[in-house]
This record gives C-alpha cells, sequence and structure tokens, in this order.
C-alpha cells in the first residue's frame, strides 16, 4: 500500500524544501504535473571567476520568463497578467548590467577574503530546532535561488526560508526518531522518478540532475536524504491512513477534484512584513475603509488599483482562475467558492495579509468517481496529513531564530 503514496510525499518535501510560497500558481502546477509524473514513472555558491558570475547573470535573463510566475504572483494565483510580465522582463533586462557590475565590484570589494573566512561564515548558525544548528550555508544556499531570479531578497523572504528550514529539520528529527529503514534500491528508484519529473519540464530538458538542482539550491546527496527520510515517512503516516479516511475526504472535498475553477479579483493590504500587532491593527482598519467604499458604490477595479499590494493591482485585482486545492491559500479558496458571480466578500485574513474578494466567473466540475482520481486524492490527503504533523511538531518545538 505505502508504494502508492511514496513519490506524491517525495515531491511534496521537495516542493517544500525549495519554494514555500502556497499563494503562487507554480505550486499548481507542479502538484498537477506531479500526478502525471508519477504514473509515467511507474514504468555551492563557490569562488567562481568573475566571467562566470557574468555569464551566470546573463543566463539568469534568458532563464527569467520561466521565473516570472514567481515574481509577480508572490500572492496570486494562475494567470499572470501579460501587462505585468512585460513589465518584469523589462525590468530584469534593465538590470543584467548591474548584475553584472555587482559580481565584479564584489571580486574586487573582497580580493582577501581568506578561505577561513569563508568558512567561519557559512558554519554560522542562524537558527536552533530542539538544539540543532541550521548554519548559514544552507540559508543562503537557498536565498541564493531568489537572486538568481533577480527577486530582491527581503527581510519576508528570509523568514520564509528560516520556516522552509525548520521545517525540515522538524521532519529530520522526527523521522530519525522513528528507526524506519529504506533500501538504497528503493531512495534509487525514487530519485529516478524525480529526475523524469524534473526533465519534463522543458526548461530542464537534457539538463543533468545534478545542474537542475543546484539551481534550486540542492544537491544529489541532500535529495537522497531527503528521499530517504521521505519513505521513511510515508511508511509511518501509512499505519495512520486508511481508504475509508481517503474516500470520506473526497466525498467531502469533490470540488477540490472534479475540475471546478473560480475567477476572481482581489483588494491586498499586506502584512507579511509587519512585526507588531499595532501595525496589523492599522492594516485591518485600512481594509475595512477599503470594504466601506465598495459598499457606497466605488468601483472594485478602481479600489484595488489604487490600494492594493498585490502585483494584479494594475489589472484591476484580477487573479485569473484557480482550483479549490493547491493554487490557492485555503482560506481563500474556501470563501472564494462560497461566494455567487458578482458577491464580494468581507475582509478575509490569510498568511499573506488582509483580502476583500470579488467572484467574476465560475466553470462548474463533471461528474467524478473517486476510483477516477485516487493519485489526486492520495496526494492532497497525504500533503494534508504531513502538513498537519509538521504543525504538531512546530508547536511543541523550541526553536531559537539568530538573524
Amino acid at each position: 500500500m505505502y508504494r502508492m503514496i511514496v513519490t506524491p510525499i517525495i515531491l511534496f518535501l521537495f516542493i517544500l524544501q525549495t519554494n514555500n510560497f502556497l499563494f503562487a500558481s507554480d505550486n499548481a502546477v507542479v502538484k498537477a504535473e506531479a500526478i502525471t509524473a508519477t504514473a509515467e514513472a511507474n514504468v555551492k555558491e563557490s569562488t567562481a571567476a568573475i566571467a562566470e558570475k557574468k555569464a551566470k547573470a546573463e543566463e539568469n535573463v534568458k532563464a527569467f520568463p520561466t521565473a516570472v510566475n514567481s515574481q509577480i504572483t508572490d500572492s496570486v494565483t494562475q494567470s499572470a497578467p501579460v501587462e505585468g510580465i512585460k513589465d518584469v522582463v523589462k525590468k530584469a533586462e534593465e538590470t543584467v548590467k548591474e548584475v553584472v557590475a555587482s559580481a565584479v565590484a564584489e571580486e574586487k570589494v573582497k580580493p582577501d577574503e581568506s578561505a577561513e573566512a569563508v568558512v567561519e561564515k557559512e558554519s554560522d548558525v542562524i537558527a536552533t530546532v530542539n538544539g540543532e544548528k541550521i548554519l548559514r550555508l544552507d540559508f543562503d544556499k537557498r536565498l541564493n535561488v531568489f537572486r538568481r531570479m533577480n527577486q530582491d531578497v527581503t527581510n519576508t523572504i528570509k523568514m520564509q526560508v528560516v520556516s522552509q528550514l525548520t521545517k525540515k529539520e522538524l521532519l529530520r528529527q522526527f523521522v530519525d526518531k522513528q528507526d524506519i529503514n529504506t533500501s538504497k534500491e528503493d531512495v534509487q528508484a525514487e530519485i529516478e522518478k524525480i529526475k523524469f519529473f524534473l526533465q519534463n519540464n522543458p526548461a530542464n530538458k537534457d539538463k543533468p540532475l545534478e545542474e537542475i538542482l543546484e539551481t534550486q539550491g540542492s544537491s544529489v546527496s541532500e535529495l537522497e536524504d531527503e528521499v530517504s527520510r521521505a519513505l521513511a515517512l510515508s511508511k509511518y503516516l501509512e499505519k495512520t491512513v486508511n481508504d475509508a479516511d481517503k474516500r470520506e475526504y473526497f466525498n467531502a472535498n469533490k470540488d477540490a477534484f472534479n475540475g471546478s475553477r473560480v475567477k476572481a479579483s482581489h483588494v491586498l493590504i499586506d502584512t507579511k512584513s509587519m512585526k507588531t500587532d499595532a501595525e496589523k491593527a492599522e492594516a485591518k482598519k485600512m481594509i475595512d475603509i477599503v470594504k466601506m467604499e465598495i459598499d457606497k458604490g466605488a468601483d472594485f477595479a478602481e479600489m484595488a488599483k489604487k490600494y492594493s499590494n498585490c502585483p494584479s493591482a494594475e489589472n484591476g485585482g484580477d487573479i485569473g482562475f484557480f482550483q479549490r486545492k493547491g493554487s490557492i491559500v485555503e482560506e481563500f479558496a474556501k470563501v472564494a467558492y462560497a461566494m455567487d458571480v458578482g458577491e464580494i466578500s468581507d475582509p478575509v485574513e490569510t498568511e499573506f495579509g488582509y483580502h476583500i474578494i470579488k467572484v467574476t466567473e465560475k466553470e462548474e466540475g463533471k461528474d467524478v468517481n473517486y476510483e477516477d482520481v485516487t493519485d489526486m486524492v492520495d496526494f492532497v490527503f497525504m500533503q494534508i496529513k504531513t502538513e498537519s504533523l509538521l504543525k504538531e511538531l512546530y508547536d511543541k518545538a523550541k526553536i531559537e531564530i539568530m538573524l
């Protein structure tokens, strides 16, 4: 039984490690492709030369369109506005010279930095989880993923990366305590599936696994460790899950599997970077004021353009179509799916901030049986179980952040 759910869990862990933006459409695409890939598959930043840095900087721009979705939809879903994409691409093209110049300047400014100094920085501790250290080396590797995408490494992103690393460490500690053995053959079989899945992406076609993983701040040896622990975790979770549980979940959440979609616009008052209750209280006042203006007859799109902190603001808050599960945060999706076309919600709070949602279109799903979507149900249900376990571990953990 557990072999049926191994790959979805591994892919979830892999996604968790490299991308924690659950409000971005990349996750929806990855999750959909993961189901297909599962079925088909069952048949530093080191001391580089200046020239290499120039080449990498120029290569970033060539690869930039594939990263645009993550850049402009940190808080939106599927359909990225065409105009927004053009603006981001233009910005990338304008800044490539700055990237190259920065690389050159970095070499000039730090010519005498010793290897010992670099090692000391990399071994700095940025957090502890139940006494276990998280090193700056791992932290910087993941930040470099954002830098390669020409994204500003804000405090918000830094804290998201810390969150990823703490969750990864919590799962490692939990799995190690279970003392569940996994074979090298099983690990390698799952890695081949992941390799197949990753290379299905046109951007990664013909690239060796090592190169693909490096762009995600990871490595083959690190992936092998993750796979081994994921296999052990799947064995553990198998004991807590049965077919009746999954059928019950499917029957209660058919709209997550029948292909139904909702199109919506929103106004977002971003609270991710707010550190105090007073700041959040001001944000809540602002969203309440916007809602009152809309209730008085103000145009929703104009309110979004004027007040929203989301990149979708320039398109009147339009975030396109999304499905019930997997492509948008639960609090947002739950409210949107319960609304009628044309209806406007009261303020909704998510991890990103306060939203006012307007549903603009709905596409009904088709009749679907449990047997038709068992792989997808496995994927979603086991993700939920894993997230539930993570929350339990997180709530009990002693975590100290030293940034």
